[in-house]
């Protein structure tokens, strides 16, 4: 039997990035006897650039780890250029369909405005379409206030969602409560709908455990911060306004006036929120967080390792009630030391799997946790690492791709 051609499409995913869903997934599916693909736009996102400088359609590329197409898309620098390049892609694809590796099975992150396309390739081939589905939209655009809930746009949109989730011969969320949010929509068959829930997969955002490891003990930093002997809290990720570390460094000021000078706090990272916070650290004149700038990503697991708290932080959000599925939390599961999460979703993995604790966004109760943990029982702290350990293990996406695979088969 002729091997099954996958499609794995994320317009902002090259078949050349490394540890990223696509990847992982892409290469897994490689080794269980698929011919998987990644198809992506030339794009640079959030980076005014380009992949593709010459008037070639696309590009084929092969990474150790995952090969795929290239397909060219225009520069764009405001949200919507951004629009339009993400309907150039699907225009564009569409058009090259006879020069690319035709797909029994179309494996989309984007249901709704930009996934409703894929639907042309069931209706004309009978290709298996499935969506993957990483981020709630519209609902998100929605719940920021960039969309108002009831306007005629937000309505078309919906619109093209629930024909997506209808229409579709699989679905897969990464955050738990994926399925709470279509009954939720009123879109469930069992609700009254024409959704068929029954089968909805939950494939979070995993961790490649194998190269994180290898990782840790290759690429090694050297900061003499990391190998002090004060109780040292890591974050690392963006600095943009969403991720909220604004908390953490009201957090570094509440620790200071209490006088505990034991505590470390180490943020990894950039965004358009660092001179900011950088000037409030300044302001305050605190000597207890240090902001050490951008991180190549190949030194995260080892840095994380080097801490003895991770600390995971969001803006509060409703979407929280579906759960969350943010990369970072499992490479911080990965390192093996507990996590402290400012954040309290529904479908908690770091309160469910005992691999730290949750509590609010508010700067004395997270300066209260982390004192707990800084003066903690050795037999108490070591079985949270355990744990946070042992539910990257769970999450490795070795583990995961079956759910993948249970949809193409289906």
């Amino acid at each position: 039997m002729a091997k099954k051609t996958i499609w794995i499409v994320n317009e902002y995913t090259f078949p050349d990035y490394e540890r990223t869903r696509q990847t992982n997934l892409c290469h897994l599916l490689d080794e269980r006897g698929y011919d998987a693909y990644i198809i992506s736009g030339s794009s640079l996102h959030k980076v005014v650039a380009n992949r593709i400088n010459d008037k070639r359609d696309f590009l084929f590329v092969q990474a150790p780890d995952a090969k795929g197409y290239m397909i060219r898309t225009s520069n764009y620098d405001k949200t919507y250029e951004r629009v339009l390049v993400a309907l150039q892609f699907q225009h564009r694809l569409w058009k090259l369909r006879k020069q690319l590796p035709k797909p029994d099975v179309i494996v989309s992150d984007f249901a709704g405005l930009f996934g409703n396309g894929f639907l042309k390739w069931k209706k004309k081939y009978g290709t298996k379409i499935i969506y993957d589905i990483l981020d709630l939209w519209p609902e998100g655009f929605v719940e920021i206030g960039l969309i108002k809930r009831n306007s005629l746009i937000a309505k078309m949109l919906y619109s093209m969602e629930h024909k997506s989730y209808r229409e579709a011969d699989g679905i897969i969320f990464s955050m738990q409560g994926g399925r709470d949010y279509i009954i939720d929509k009123g879109w469930s068959k069992e609700v009254g709908g024409d959704v068929d829930t029954s089968n909805i997969g939950y494939l979070n955002n995993g961790v490649n455990l194998e190269k994180v490891d290898e990782q840790k003990g290759e690429f090694i930093l050297n900061d003499p911060d990391l190998d002090t002997d004060k109780f040292k809290v890591v974050y690392l990720g963006s600095i943009s306004k969403m991720n909220g570390v604004d908390v953490l460094v009201e957090t570094a000021r509440v620790l200071q006036e209490r006088g505990n000078d034991r505590v470390s706090i180490l943020v990894y990272g950039f965004g358009n929120q660092e001179d900011k916070l950088k000037k409030m650290v300044s302001d305050y004149g605190l000597n207890n967080i240090i902001f050490k700038g951008k991180l190549d990503y190949q030194y995260g697991a080892n840095v994380l390792s080097r801490g003895d708290l991770n600390i995971f932080t969001f803006k509060d959000s409703p979407l929280w009630k579906y759960g969350v599925s943010p990369n970072k939390l499992f490479m911080y599961f990965s390192s093996g030391k507990p996590v402290l999460s400012m954040i309290r979703p529904n479908y908690d993995l770091v309160e469910e799997k005992k691999a730290g604790i949750s509590v609010e966004n508010k700067p004395e109760i997270v300066a209260d946790a982390i004192e707990r943990f800084s003066c903690m029982d050795k037999a108490e702290y070591d079985g949270f690492c355990r744990n946070s350990r042992a539910t990257a293990e769970e999450y490795d996406y070795k583990n995961l791709i079956q759910v993948l695979i249970d949809r193409i088969e289906g």
